[in-house]
């Protein structure tokens, strides 16, 4: 399989060499790393639906590069190297993909690596691309420290150096080298999943029968063995399947049937189905509405919820993303003074629009956007008008937000005549 060396050329693997070994259950390992994550991934639903709500939610935040001027300065470098090489990381890759399969890999995997790809870009100035590897198809090699990486794919090999990969995994109690799967936690509960489903799709395939005993009376002749089976034979083949399902039995004289299953509510298959989920959506520390569990949900706890994911659930990703970028990619660059990488999730958490247009007006004290702006975002022509292009001052002037004074205390009543005086 050949690997992209420059953007205008690729250089096939040499040295042509396996590590791949069968494991007991036929399926195939990467120096231990079970192929079956991938099969989970793409036969478990509540996998499928926790990972890729990961992937999707941080692929659609935006890397920031920002250069520390003060404690209280901060200035955006959108030219930056880092900048460029995150937003276009090779002509086949955009950002949102590069991004949605690292988390995806993390998700399943807990490791996920990007090849650096060194080029000479259309300014003669030095590049660099990035190119994802799958994550079952490389193994970190060392002891406390990787030393080298070993890529292997279609029974080919290829070493790298630390410094040509950019690596990201998680916690491994014994193993320093590489993160271990939540998949892994979780392969019990998502067998008992898939033994639940395959039980499932047999009661439909079946014509949503459920299991039972044909009775004969105790008085009737005997059946040979063959008379048996042939009356088997013939009831699967009138009643069972789903293009059979509703047709009525006709049973022989003095025959009786005695179902000998669960029904789904007393299995409680839709109940365990739910706490399937949510164990899974805990593994990954999702807020349950986020993936689709409604039962306790409010529009007020919804909207706490949405913090809720960004703050705790996604925040602690994004801190780990930010530091592997800065510890494995700044290093490349010339300009590496007080530069460091931020996502942006303001536009995430600032609410509805209607709720910023708020709080902005609340903090500056009057309306915030010019005639002309606002009809930009209703994508209408502007209009050539010089007063239209400054901001109006709030209504009433700046005087509307003086507290008036105090209103002067009234004048005295005159006193009332006397009526003693007058006679």
């Amino acid at each position: 399989m050949p690997i992209v060396q420059s953007f205008g050329a690729l250089q096939a693997l040499t040295d042509p060499s396996t590590s791949w070994h069968a494991s007991a259950g036929g399926s195939l390992n990467l120096y231990g790393l079970n192929q079956a994550y991938a099969q989970i991934y793409r036969t478990q639903p509540n996998v499928r639906i926790c990972v890729d709500f990961l992937a999707r939610n941080i692929a659609q935040l935006t890397p920031q590069v920002y250069r520390r001027v003060s404690d209280t300065d901060r200035v955006r470098l959108a030219d930056h190297d880092l900048a460029r090489w995150l937003g276009h990381p090779n002509p086949s890759t955009r950002r949102y993909r590069l991004f949605e399969n690292l988390i995806g890999d993390m998700g399943v995997y807990f490791n996920a690596n990007w090849l650096k790809v060194r080029y000479q870009g259309a300014d003669g100035r030095d590049a660099l691309g990035l190119v994802r590897i799958p994550a079952d198809q490389l193994q970190p090699e060392g002891g406390l420290l990787k030393t080298n990486y070993c890529w292997i794919s279609n029974g080919r090999k290829k070493d790298f150096a630390p410094s040509e990969i950019v690596y990201f995994d998680g916690y491994n109690p014994t193993n320093p080298l590489m993160g271990l799967s939540p998949l892994e936690t979780l392969r019990r509960i998502l067998a008992e999943e898939a033994a639940a489903s395959d039980n499932r799709e047999g009661f439909w395939r079946n014509a949503s029968r459920h299991e039972g005993v044909i009775e004969r009376p105790p008085t009737a002749p005997k059946w040979t063995p063959e008379q048996k089976q042939q009356w088997r034979e013939q009831w699967q083949e009138r009643f069972a399947g789903g293009a059979n399902a509703g047709l009525v039995a006709v049973l022989e004289h003095g025959m009786t049937f005695r179902p000998n299953s669960f029904s789904a509510k007393d299995s409680e298959y839709t109940v365990g189905g739910k706490l399937r989920r949510e164990v899974v959506a805990a593994a990954y520390h999702i807020p349950q509405p986020m993936v689709g569990i409604l039962e306790h949900a409010t529009f007020s706890n919804i909207k706490e919820q949405h913090k809720h994911l960004y703050q705790d659930c996604l925040g602690p990703w994004l801190e780990m993303l930010q530091q592997e970028i800065e510890g494995q990619l700044l290093i490349e660059c010339d300009d590496q003074a007080d530069v460091y990488v931020e996502f942006n999730i303001d536009a995430k958490l600032a609410g509805t629009p209607e709720e910023r247009a708020q709080s902005l007006q609340l903090a500056v004290g009057r309306p915030w956007r010019t005639v002309n702006e606002a009809r930009a975002l209703e994508n209408l022509p502007r209009i050539d008008d010089p007063e239209l292009d400054t901001v109006a001052p709030q209504q009433g002037g700046p005087a509307s937000n003086v507290a008036p004074a105090d209103d002067p205390p009234p004048a005295p009543k005159p006193a009332a005549a006397d009526p003693a005086e007058d006679a």
